[in-house]
């Protein structure tokens, strides 16, 4: 009961403290060092995410354990790729894993590994930088890491598996929120360029007595000769048309 309580504080606590600001991969490292504070066997943590079809760590609370993970990679298998593959918790030993994946087991035992669990992080393709895999509708997985041998009984594999799970869907809405902000900048940009070069082809059309399309072609062309952009061509003109036509 009271790992239940402590975890269920532990996602309360993240999801209060998010930042529109805080990005994804800065999200993922508190998660890291949150997971590995809830489980008592737990001594670090990774975070693997896929871009498009490449695994990387995008999170790690000791970077010393890093190799762990690219052995995976360079393998091609291993618990954390089991993990974000099946959408299904892989609890794995050392002593077990040599004969599954032998490359891990190398890295692991190098590095007094004894014990790995992976939680399969679920999140979806929603179109802005959290690719899947065509076949697969999983992301990544959460790793976590322990020098003692049986760790993680399966009542704490279940807790953090409920963690990481309504994490992903955390994750998710920040990089929404994240994207929409994004999307209104870039529009509010936009209408304020087309302001801009509307105000400045009109300078253009009273100064040198040209129409609508000779005046667009006008900027287009000074753009091109001055190699700067139409926008700070237009800036220029509408902010001091003096400096351009003169008096």
């Amino acid at each position: 009961m009271d790992q239940f309580r402590d975890t269920t504080a532990a996602l309360r606590e993240i999801t209060e403290s998010m930042r529109l600001d805080e990005s994804r991969d800065d999200l993922l490292v508190r998660v890291a060092k949150k997971v590995v504070g809830l489980l008592p066997g737990a001594d670090a943590a990774t975070v693997t995410l896929y871009s498009g079809d490449e695994p990387s760590t995008v999170a790690a609370t000791d970077e010393s354990l890093l190799p762990l993970d690219k052995a995976q990679y360079s393998a091609d298998e291993g618990p954390c790729l089991k993990a974000a593959s099946s959408g299904e918790i892989v609890r794995t030993r050392l002593e077990t894993a040599a004969e599954r994946w032998p490359d891990f087991a190398a890295a692991a035992e190098q590095l007094g590994v004894k014990t790995a669990l992976a939680c399969p992080l679920f999140l979806p393709d929603d179109g802005h930088g959290y690719r899947r895999r065509e076949t697969e509708p999983l992301a990544g997985a959460l790793n976590v890491w322990s020098f003692e041998e049986n760790a993680f009984d399966p009542v704490e594999a279940a807790l953090v598996a409920m963690f990481t799970s309504a994490i992903s869907a955390i994750i998710l809405t920040a990089s929404r929120w994240a994207a929409a902000e994004k999307q209104a900048e870039t529009l509010v940009a936009a209408l304020e360029t087309r302001d801009a070069i509307a105000t400045a082809k009109g300078i253009v059309m009273a100064r040198l007595e040209l129409n609508a399309d000779e005046a667009f072609r006008w900027l287009t062309e000074a753009s091109q000769h001055t190699n700067r952009k139409i926008r700070e061509i237009a800036v220029l003109i509408a902010e001091d048309p003096a400096a351009v036509f003169g008096r």
